[in-house]
């Protein structure tokens, strides 16, 4: 039995939280690929053994590792910005022409009722609850 809901706001906050931690992870993700590029030059300069490169580049094996975290908080902050600018021209949108419409279907195991008949106390038309889907 298939529900249809509307998806007129998102909460801000929940999706911030959402977006920081993923963002977080990918950006340490990307960060480990850039540490190693970078790492990669200063090791390449003490390889050589050119005196006129070691000064340059050496500091380069320490310097990918440290921007680690700094890649990652600043690709989670930014990245969060730019969602937060989303939800609300999502939220501003979505009240003025409407939202997103879901087509939920409780699965065929679902406990409470026998599958394809509605719970107890509803006909056979739903109206959604407004918090029967939690957070929105």
């Amino acid at each position: 039995m298939a529900n249809t809901y509307v998806l007129k706001k998102v909460p801000l906050g929940p999706a911030l939280k959402i977006a920081f931690i993923l963002f977080l992870i990918i950006g340490v993700i990307i960060g480990i690929f850039y540490a190693l590029l970078i790492s990669s030059f200063g090791f390449l300069a003490s390889a050589l053994n050119d005196p006129s490169l070691g000064g340059e580049l050496g500091f380069l094996r320490g310097l990918g590792f440290v921007l680690v975290p700094v890649i990652a908080i600043f690709y989670a902050v930014f990245a969060t910005i730019v969602v937060a600018i989303w939800v609300l021209v999502y939220n501003l949108l979505a009240s003025v022409v409407g939202g997103i419409e879901l087509v939920l279907e409780r699965p065929s195991g679902a406990s409470g009722a026998a599958a394809g008949t509605p719970p107890p106390g509803e006909s056979g038309a739903h109206v959604p609850q407004k918090d029967s889907i939690d957070g929105f």
